[in-house]
């Protein structure tokens, strides 16, 4: 097991092949570090100034791939910022920072990674390597406690949170997404459906769309409220560079059948919507829109209620991951079970 380091400008077609198929036979599946969501997050976005691919192979297949770049980087909160490798790259377009490791190798790509890392932290002076945003109690999260045990390295956890998920391997029968929610909610949440049909004249269509008009409707949607207008907004369609990012990554992903926009429709435009992301057995809830004018009758919750039917009954994902940011409590009050997310901090080794 070789690894390399190469900057995101010098990858070749071979590299960037071998990195799809690697995420292809994931361990633990993540579309957002694949090259095809990941590089027009780089190249538009342009969060990650300087991102490297430590890449490990064997036998001429990539076993490996994690992105890094410096940041400065405070554990303590007080003190001075210090110079740190983060693994977790373009953070406005990735909600999800685990490394994509292959099945067939596990943690022998792992360890070969980890030691390139350390050799590239050397070389730059940091101390530490920062993995933000892992899946907590993932396969990969778990190689990468038991690599670090074996050679002898601190590997640090912090910053421990969940979000909401629905996961079907643990049973629970029909209309098991509606079993994390109380009767008085669910009361409060018919009452704002019955109170929303009235406001539209009609009871609201769910619809999955799979084409581009979609990704153009979504845009306008996420436009029209809060993130659109307020100064802290994150829309998007706020940015030439964020609107370029998001048509580009929908193109792909809607053309290789691995993304839907579920639409929660009124009489003339959608009410809400959420862009949804598949890899592997999982279904990924990228991001949420909806009408603000309705705010009132809480158009976000309804429509994931729908997204979590339409998961549990019309696919054959596994699981489904809220992608919520830390705190979002509404959405930890629908789901049934819980995603542990985490940052690791690791040590780097010195030079023998």
């Amino acid at each position: 097991m070789l690894a390399r380091v190469v900057a995101i400008d010098e990858l070749s077609s071979g590299d960037l092949a071998g990195w799809d198929q690697c995420a292809r036979a994931a361990i633990e599946p993540n579309p957002f570090f694949e090259p095809g969501w990941l590089l027009p997050a780089l190249r538009f976005i342009g969060e990650s100034p300087g991102t490297l691919l430590v890449i490990a192979e064997h036998g001429g297949d990539v076993q490996c791939c994690v992105p890094v770049c410096e940041v400065h980087f405070n554990p303590s909160g007080g003190g001075h910022d210090h110079p740190v490798l983060n693994t977790r790259v373009a953070a406005h377009a990735v909600p999800v920072g685990t490394p994509i490791v292959s099945k067939d190798a596990g943690a022998e790509a792992v360890a070969c990674v980890l030691d390139a890392i350390d050799g590239l932290a050397r070389q730059r002076d940091c101390a530490l390597v920062v993995m933000e945003w892992l899946v907590g109690d993932g396969p990969v999260a778990r190689l990468l406690r038991g690599v670090s045990t074996d050679q002898g390295i601190d590997l640090g956890e912090f910053d421990h949170w969940e979000r909401g998920f629905l996961d079907r391997r643990t049973g629970g029968g029909d209309e098991y997404w509606l079993s994390g929610i109380g009767k008085n909610r669910r009361r409060s949440i018919r009452q704002h459906r019955t109170r929303l049909a009235h406001e539209l004249g009609m009871d609201p269509v769910v619809r999955v769309e799979t084409d581009g008009a979609a990704a153009k409707a979504f845009l306008r949607l996420e436009m029209a409220g809060w993130k659109g207008h307020d100064a802290q907004g994150e829309a998007f369609g706020r940015q030439p560079e964020t609107t370029a990012f998001f048509e580009e990554v929908c193109r792909t992903y809607l053309d290789n059948g691995r993304m839907s926009f579920l639409c929660l429709e009124g009489p003339e435009s959608p009410v809400a919507m959420i862009c949804c992301v598949r890899a592997g057995e999982g279904l990924f809830a990228y991001r949420t829109a909806y009408d603000e004018r309705l705010a009132q009758y809480g158009p976000g919750v309804q429509v994931f209620l729908s997204a979590m039917e339409h998961f549990d009954r019309s696919t054959d994902a596994c699981w489904f991951d809220s992608c919520a940011a830390p705190g979002n409590e509404h959405l930890l009050g629908l789901f049934p079970d819980r995603r542990t997310m985490s940052t690791f901090v690791r040590r780097v080794r010195h030079a023998r």
